[in-house]
């Protein structure tokens, strides 16, 4: 969709509403990125772990707590509270919801491992699950969802005099949204806790006969049957991504082929900025930060477009350290490094707003081709600023011979240099390269 839109008296551009969530939905916050010709709108990554966060979300979970709900809004039935209770590694979590789906029980079905869960029936049917976890509570789905910015819940919460009262009625005014597409919202938060509990193979369950009340009774769309069967679908699938999966040791490298056109979800952005060459799946899955599925679900994708890949065997450089390098010569030879790495780190700040995680992948794709001995940058990689190790560049050339060392740094420096900026002129155009090439000439002037 193409529309104009007049840039205001201070330099800012406002985009109507009917726009935004015509295409973004109802986002409350977004990314802009400068690509060529336009402006793209991407999600905000929140990260439920950061600054005062947990203590915020905290706040607003206490009121759909399972301790605090069981104390509320849950009566039990009869003298006898706990009708039966097992080992879920005899006992399986789907055939106890299939037992109470077909008996028509009414209660608590309480699960405990590592955290305790809670969901409850209402003659048979799943209506409200809650946890001790504020990270899958209503605020954090909204949060996550943006639906609710961080300041929306910093405001809320100083007009919140009831916790168990209020919460509701706070956060609906603040999402924005309508008591209809709240309630929604409120039961994919259930069903996203109803699946991830699903997966436990052990742990000890007990089941309470008793009635929930009100707001905790959700239209959960469907039967406790049909909620088994989708559950058991997804461990399915997750099995399947097990299997593909490479070993959580393993180190994944960046493959040549990909460009700044390469299509990735916002996931596989994620993950990809983070694979270097060095890290482990498991580091890698840990450092994108969008949650343990989601980042293998990207690695397992990645890896069958061949953008990344598991080295076989990776073969490394033999040099002589950098001290082998008298300091008459090396402080030169280093200044030298660090005025390129200024120009490369221009150049892939130039690119990364074009092209994001991917342009460390189009700048790396120069090493892959080097030949042991070829190349005094031979073994080395960019690091996270496109800059190149200068400790690894010196430990390379202290193995030529003393008279070759700068006319081969600069050569090899150039043709890196010259790669950069052809990349340069096909992802951001003639006129960013030539403005480069330009600066490149004022500080590489020695």
């Amino acid at each position: 969709m193409r529309k104009s839109l007049p840039i205001q008296a201070d330099g800012s551009i406002l985009i109507p509403r009917e726009i935004v969530e015509g295409t973004f939905g109802k986002a409350r916050e977004a990314v802009v990125h400068v690509r060529t010709g336009c402006l793209v709108l991407s999600p905000i990554y929140v990260d439920l772990e950061s600054g005062r966060l947990p203590q915020i979300l905290e706040a607003y979970h206490v009121f759909q707590s399972l301790d605090r709900i069981k104390e509320r809004a849950f009566s039990r039935s009869g003298e006898d509270a706990v009708q039966f209770e097992g080992d879920l590694a005899v006992l399986s979590l789907s055939d106890v919801l299939l037992f109470l789906s077909a008996s028509r029980k009414s209660g608590l079905l309480e699960v405990q491992e590592e955290s305790r869960w809670g969901f409850f029936f209402k003659a048979g049917s799943l209506v409200c699950a809650a946890g001790m976890d504020a990270r899958l509570g209503l605020a954090a789905h909204l949060l996550r969802r943006q639906f609710v910015t961080e300041q929306d819940l910093v405001e809320g919460l100083s007009r919140i005099e009831d916790p168990q009262a209020d919460v509701p009625k706070q956060l609906l005014a603040i999402s924005g949204l309508t008591p209809q597409e709240f309630q929604d919202e409120w039961v994919k938060s259930v069903e996203e806790m109803l699946y991830r509990v699903f997966a436990l193979g052990k742990g000890h369950f007990r089941f309470q006969n008793g009635e929930v009340k009100p707001p905790f009774i959700l239209p959960l769309p469907m039967t406790t049957t049909n909620y088994v069967m989708e559950a058991t679908r997804r461990m399915d699938e997750w099995g399947h991504l097990q299997d593909r999966l490479p070993p959580m040791g393993a180190v994944l490298v960046l493959a040549e082929d990909v460009t700044a056109s390469t299509a990735l979800s916002f996931e596989e952005e994620q993950v990809l900025g983070q694979v270097t060459g060095e890290r482990t799946v498991q580091e890698v899955i840990l450092k994108s930060k969008v949650g343990e599925l989601e980042a293998k679900k990207a690695v397992v994708s990645l890896l069958a477009a061949g953008l990344v890949y598991v080295p076989q065997k990776v073969e490394k450089a033999v040099a002589a350290s950098p001290e082998a390098i008298e300091e008459a010569e090396r402080a030169p030879l280093a200044s030298r490094v660090e005025a390129y790495n200024a120009v490369f780190n221009t150049i892939y700040q130039a690119l990364q707003m074009e092209a994001g995680a991917k342009a460390r992948m189009i700048l790396s794709a120069f090493f892959k081709g080097l030949e042991p001995g070829a190349s005094v940058l031979y073994g080395l990689d960019l690091d996270q600023d496109g800059a190149i190790p200068v400790n690894g560049v010196l430990a390379n050339l202290a193995a030529l011979p003393r008279p070759q060392r700068e006319t081969a740094l600069v050569k090899d420096l150039n043709e890196l240099l010259y790669f950069q900026l052809f990349a340069v002129k096909n992802t951001l155009g003639p006129e960013m390269e030539s403005g480069i090439v330009e600066m490149a000439k004022t500080l590489l002037k020695q």
